[in-house]
Protein backbone atom coordinates (compact mmCIF):
# COMPACT_ATOMS: atom_id res chain seq x y z
CA UNK A 1 0.00 0.00 0.00
CA UNK A 2 3.21 2.18 0.62
CA UNK A 3 4.69 1.96 -2.50
CA UNK A 4 1.54 2.32 -4.34
CA UNK A 5 0.69 5.88 -3.16
CA UNK A 6 4.09 6.31 -3.30
CA UNK A 7 4.14 5.48 -6.83
CA UNK A 8 0.77 7.77 -7.26
CA UNK A 9 2.37 10.41 -5.30
CA UNK A 10 5.21 10.65 -7.28
CA UNK A 11 2.97 10.10 -10.83
CA UNK A 12 0.87 13.14 -9.76
CA UNK A 13 4.17 14.95 -9.02
CA UNK A 14 5.51 14.66 -12.77
CA UNK A 15 2.73 15.39 -14.22
CA UNK A 16 2.35 18.91 -12.66
CA UNK A 17 5.77 19.62 -13.55
CA UNK A 18 5.08 18.51 -16.92
CA UNK A 19 2.58 20.51 -17.12
CA UNK A 20 4.63 23.23 -15.72
CA UNK A 21 7.28 22.58 -18.01
CA UNK A 22 5.09 22.62 -21.13
CA UNK A 23 3.68 26.33 -20.85
CA UNK A 24 6.29 28.07 -20.65
CA UNK A 25 5.04 31.42 -22.78
CA UNK A 26 7.99 33.99 -23.74
CA UNK A 27 5.95 36.95 -22.49
CA UNK A 28 8.15 40.01 -24.00
CA UNK A 29 7.51 38.30 -27.01
CA UNK A 30 3.81 38.10 -26.62
CA UNK A 31 3.88 41.83 -25.67
CA UNK A 32 6.45 43.33 -27.07
CA UNK A 33 5.51 47.04 -28.30
CA UNK A 34 3.26 47.18 -24.88
CA UNK A 35 3.17 47.72 -21.66
CA UNK A 36 1.15 44.73 -20.98
CA UNK A 37 0.19 42.40 -17.73
CA UNK A 38 -1.49 38.85 -17.72
CA UNK A 39 -2.99 37.12 -15.50
CA UNK A 40 -4.41 33.53 -15.05
CA UNK A 41 -6.22 32.21 -11.36
CA UNK A 42 -7.21 28.38 -10.63
CA UNK A 43 -10.27 29.37 -8.72
CA UNK A 44 -11.09 26.15 -7.85
CA UNK A 45 -7.51 25.62 -6.01
CA UNK A 46 -7.26 29.12 -5.32
CA UNK A 47 -3.96 30.18 -7.13
CA UNK A 48 -2.25 31.98 -8.88
CA UNK A 49 -1.24 29.70 -12.13
CA UNK A 50 0.53 32.11 -14.78
CA UNK A 51 1.51 35.70 -14.03
CA UNK A 52 3.19 38.50 -15.84
CA UNK A 53 4.08 41.77 -13.88
CA UNK A 54 6.09 43.77 -15.20
CA UNK A 55 7.64 47.05 -13.21
CA UNK A 56 4.41 46.17 -10.96
CA UNK A 57 1.86 46.65 -13.93
CA UNK A 58 -0.89 44.53 -13.14
CA UNK A 59 -1.53 46.99 -10.28
CA UNK A 60 -1.44 50.28 -12.13
CA UNK A 61 -4.61 51.50 -12.58
CA UNK A 62 -6.22 52.41 -16.04
CA UNK A 63 -9.85 53.01 -17.32
CA UNK A 64 -11.80 49.79 -17.47
CA UNK A 65 -13.43 51.05 -20.87
CA UNK A 66 -16.29 48.50 -21.79
CA UNK A 67 -15.13 45.73 -19.46
CA UNK A 68 -17.22 47.98 -16.80
CA UNK A 69 -20.29 46.22 -19.05
CA UNK A 70 -19.60 43.28 -16.15
CA UNK A 71 -20.23 45.39 -13.24
CA UNK A 72 -22.70 47.58 -14.80
CA UNK A 73 -24.80 44.49 -15.84
CA UNK A 74 -24.65 42.97 -12.32
CA UNK A 75 -26.16 46.29 -11.15
CA UNK A 76 -28.52 46.18 -13.70
CA UNK A 77 -29.99 42.91 -13.01
CA UNK A 78 -29.66 43.33 -9.35
CA UNK A 79 -31.47 46.37 -9.37
CA UNK A 80 -34.42 45.08 -11.67
CA UNK A 81 -33.33 48.02 -14.66
CA UNK A 82 -32.90 44.86 -17.39
CA UNK A 83 -33.81 40.83 -17.17
CA UNK A 84 -33.28 38.71 -19.67
CA UNK A 85 -36.03 39.44 -22.08
CA UNK A 86 -35.15 43.08 -22.17
CA UNK A 87 -34.69 44.45 -25.58
CA UNK A 88 -33.32 48.00 -26.36
CA UNK A 89 -34.11 50.10 -29.15
CA UNK A 90 -32.22 51.02 -31.46
CA UNK A 91 -33.28 54.62 -32.54
CA UNK A 92 -32.57 54.38 -35.94
CA UNK A 93 -28.72 56.37 -35.48
CA UNK A 94 -26.49 54.46 -38.10
CA UNK A 95 -22.72 53.73 -36.47
CA UNK A 96 -20.12 52.24 -38.26
CA UNK A 97 -19.28 49.13 -35.54
CA UNK A 98 -20.40 45.74 -36.35
CA UNK A 99 -23.74 44.89 -34.82
CA UNK A 100 -24.44 48.24 -33.45
CA UNK A 101 -27.25 49.80 -35.85
CA UNK A 102 -29.98 47.09 -34.48
CA UNK A 103 -32.34 46.74 -31.24
CA UNK A 104 -30.11 45.03 -28.50
CA UNK A 105 -30.39 42.37 -26.29
CA UNK A 106 -28.15 41.79 -23.12
CA UNK A 107 -26.07 39.37 -24.60
CA UNK A 108 -26.00 41.24 -28.04
CA UNK A 109 -24.74 43.99 -26.06
CA UNK A 110 -21.77 42.49 -24.45
CA UNK A 111 -21.20 40.66 -27.81
CA UNK A 112 -20.71 43.59 -29.91
CA UNK A 113 -20.03 46.07 -26.76
CA UNK A 114 -22.59 48.27 -27.69
CA UNK A 115 -21.81 51.58 -25.73
CA UNK A 116 -25.56 53.57 -26.56
CA UNK A 117 -26.84 50.60 -24.43
CA UNK A 118 -24.52 50.98 -21.71
CA UNK A 119 -25.51 54.53 -21.72
CA UNK A 120 -29.80 53.93 -21.35
CA UNK A 121 -28.57 51.64 -18.29
CA UNK A 122 -27.03 53.91 -16.21
CA UNK A 123 -29.14 56.92 -16.28
CA UNK A 124 -31.30 54.32 -15.29
CA UNK A 125 -29.71 53.38 -12.46
CA UNK A 126 -28.72 56.88 -11.39
CA UNK A 127 -25.81 58.41 -10.22
CA UNK A 128 -26.35 57.47 -6.69
CA UNK A 129 -26.85 53.68 -7.28
CA UNK A 130 -23.91 53.21 -9.61
CA UNK A 131 -21.82 54.76 -6.47
CA UNK A 132 -23.15 52.59 -3.73
CA UNK A 133 -22.27 49.73 -5.95
CA UNK A 134 -18.97 50.49 -6.80
CA UNK A 135 -18.11 51.16 -3.56
CA UNK A 136 -19.51 47.33 -2.62
CA UNK A 137 -17.61 46.11 -5.35
CA UNK A 138 -14.23 47.74 -4.06
CA UNK A 139 -14.54 48.59 -8.15
CA UNK A 140 -10.84 50.71 -8.60
CA UNK A 141 -10.95 54.17 -7.45
CA UNK A 142 -14.76 54.49 -7.81
CA UNK A 143 -14.43 58.14 -9.58
CA UNK A 144 -17.77 58.45 -11.75
CA UNK A 145 -16.72 62.12 -12.24
CA UNK A 146 -15.92 62.12 -15.67
CA UNK A 147 -14.64 64.29 -18.30
CA UNK A 148 -13.37 67.73 -16.86
CA UNK A 149 -15.40 70.25 -17.24
CA UNK A 150 -18.14 67.91 -18.98
CA UNK A 151 -20.61 66.50 -16.36
CA UNK A 152 -20.84 63.50 -17.88
CA UNK A 153 -19.51 60.97 -15.48
CA UNK A 154 -23.08 59.09 -15.89
CA UNK A 155 -22.30 58.01 -19.07
CA UNK A 156 -18.32 58.28 -19.98
CA UNK A 157 -16.72 58.17 -16.56
CA UNK A 158 -15.72 54.44 -17.51
CA UNK A 159 -14.49 55.35 -21.39
CA UNK A 160 -10.79 56.74 -20.80
CA UNK A 161 -11.76 59.16 -18.24
CA UNK A 162 -12.32 59.68 -14.65
CA UNK A 163 -13.00 55.96 -13.53
CA UNK A 164 -10.17 53.72 -13.40
CA UNK A 165 -9.07 50.04 -12.02
CA UNK A 166 -6.11 47.90 -11.50
CA UNK A 167 -5.40 44.32 -13.07
CA UNK A 168 -5.56 43.05 -9.44
CA UNK A 169 -8.68 45.26 -8.50
CA UNK A 170 -10.79 43.61 -11.78
CA UNK A 171 -9.20 39.88 -10.33
CA UNK A 172 -10.64 40.38 -7.38
CA UNK A 173 -13.77 41.23 -8.72
CA UNK A 174 -14.16 38.25 -10.70
CA UNK A 175 -13.21 36.49 -7.83
CA UNK A 176 -16.05 37.75 -6.00
CA UNK A 177 -18.05 37.47 -9.21
CA UNK A 178 -17.46 33.74 -9.69
CA UNK A 179 -17.87 32.50 -6.12
CA UNK A 180 -20.88 34.20 -5.41
CA UNK A 181 -19.94 36.84 -2.53
CA UNK A 182 -21.10 39.85 -4.21
CA UNK A 183 -23.36 41.49 -2.39
CA UNK A 184 -26.36 41.31 -5.09
CA UNK A 185 -28.76 38.42 -6.14
CA UNK A 186 -27.41 35.28 -7.10
CA UNK A 187 -29.83 35.61 -10.27
CA UNK A 188 -27.89 38.47 -11.00
CA UNK A 189 -24.67 37.15 -11.16
CA UNK A 190 -25.89 33.93 -12.61
CA UNK A 191 -27.65 35.95 -15.85
CA UNK A 192 -24.08 37.59 -16.14
CA UNK A 193 -22.16 35.21 -16.18
CA UNK A 194 -24.68 34.27 -19.61
CA UNK A 195 -24.27 36.73 -21.60
CA UNK A 196 -20.62 37.32 -21.28
CA UNK A 197 -19.95 33.46 -22.70
CA UNK A 198 -17.69 33.59 -25.51
CA UNK A 199 -16.92 30.41 -26.94
CA UNK A 200 -14.86 27.42 -26.62
CA UNK A 201 -10.81 27.38 -26.29
CA UNK A 202 -9.19 24.97 -28.76
CA UNK A 203 -9.41 22.15 -26.72
CA UNK A 204 -12.88 22.47 -25.82
CA UNK A 205 -12.98 24.28 -22.50
CA UNK A 206 -15.86 26.66 -22.56
CA UNK A 207 -14.41 30.71 -21.51
CA UNK A 208 -16.31 33.93 -21.18
CA UNK A 209 -15.00 37.42 -21.23
CA UNK A 210 -15.45 40.78 -22.32
CA UNK A 211 -13.11 43.04 -23.66
CA UNK A 212 -12.20 46.91 -23.29
CA UNK A 213 -10.58 49.25 -25.86
CA UNK A 214 -9.84 53.51 -25.27
CA UNK A 215 -6.85 55.73 -25.42
CA UNK A 216 -4.26 56.70 -22.60
CA UNK A 217 -3.87 60.40 -21.71
CA UNK A 218 -7.40 61.11 -23.92
CA UNK A 219 -7.68 64.75 -23.88
CA UNK A 220 -9.63 66.73 -21.47
CA UNK A 221 -12.10 67.74 -24.54
CA UNK A 222 -12.90 63.98 -25.08
CA UNK A 223 -10.51 63.56 -28.52
CA UNK A 224 -8.71 60.74 -28.76
CA UNK A 225 -5.72 62.46 -31.00
CA UNK A 226 -3.79 59.60 -31.80
CA UNK A 227 -2.17 58.93 -28.19
CA UNK A 228 -1.14 55.15 -26.82
CA UNK A 229 -4.12 52.45 -26.67
CA UNK A 230 -5.17 50.99 -23.64
CA UNK A 231 -6.75 47.41 -24.20
CA UNK A 232 -8.27 44.64 -21.76
CA UNK A 233 -9.83 41.43 -21.80
CA UNK A 234 -11.12 39.93 -18.64
CA UNK A 235 -12.85 36.44 -17.93
CA UNK A 236 -13.54 32.88 -17.02
CA UNK A 237 -13.00 29.41 -18.07
CA UNK A 238 -13.93 26.10 -17.61
CA UNK A 239 -11.69 22.94 -18.08
CA UNK A 240 -12.45 19.63 -16.85
CA UNK A 241 -14.48 20.70 -13.60
CA UNK A 242 -12.32 23.95 -12.53
CA UNK A 243 -12.91 27.35 -12.98
CA UNK A 244 -10.28 29.35 -14.12
CA UNK A 245 -9.92 33.26 -14.42
CA UNK A 246 -8.35 35.77 -16.34
CA UNK A 247 -7.04 39.41 -16.80
CA UNK A 248 -5.28 41.01 -19.22
CA UNK A 249 -4.17 44.52 -20.99
CA UNK A 250 -1.98 46.40 -22.99
CA UNK A 251 -0.91 49.81 -23.32
CA UNK A 252 0.75 51.14 -26.11
CA UNK A 253 4.83 52.00 -25.23
CA UNK A 254 4.72 54.14 -28.11
CA UNK A 255 2.23 56.13 -30.48
CA UNK A 256 1.57 54.01 -33.43
CA UNK A 257 0.99 54.59 -36.61
CA UNK A 258 -1.94 55.86 -38.76
CA UNK A 259 -2.10 52.86 -40.65
CA UNK A 260 -2.18 50.53 -36.58
CA UNK A 261 -6.04 51.32 -36.37
CA UNK A 262 -6.61 47.66 -34.23
CA UNK A 263 -8.34 48.98 -31.09
CA UNK A 264 -6.60 48.01 -27.86
CA UNK A 265 -9.27 45.41 -26.82
CA UNK A 266 -9.10 43.23 -29.80
CA UNK A 267 -5.13 43.13 -29.66
CA UNK A 268 -5.27 41.84 -26.11
CA UNK A 269 -7.40 39.38 -26.46
CA UNK A 270 -5.87 38.05 -29.35
CA UNK A 271 -2.78 37.67 -26.92
CA UNK A 272 -4.53 36.20 -23.96
CA UNK A 273 -6.28 33.58 -26.42
CA UNK A 274 -2.79 32.74 -27.63
CA UNK A 275 -2.01 32.23 -23.90
CA UNK A 276 -5.00 30.40 -22.87
CA UNK A 277 -4.68 28.01 -25.71
CA UNK A 278 -1.43 26.98 -24.82
CA UNK A 279 -1.74 26.83 -21.16
CA UNK A 280 -4.89 24.64 -21.30
CA UNK A 281 -3.54 22.49 -23.78
CA UNK A 282 -0.36 21.64 -21.64
CA UNK A 283 -2.51 20.41 -19.38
Amino acid sequence: MFLKNSLLLAGMMFSLIQSAQAFQPDYKKAFSGYNGCFMLYDNSSEKMVAEYNPDNRCAQRIPPNSTFKIPLALMAFDAGVINKNTVFKWDGQPYDLPGWSQDQTPASWEKYSVVWVSQQISPELGVDKIKKYLAQFNYGNQDLSGDKGKNNGLTHAWLSSSLKISAQEQMSLLQRFANGTLPISHEAMEETKKIIYAGKLDQGADYYGKTGSGWKNRSDNGQNNGKMRDGWYIGMVENAGKEYLFVSNITDKTQPKASENKAGGPIVKEISLKLLNSYFSAK
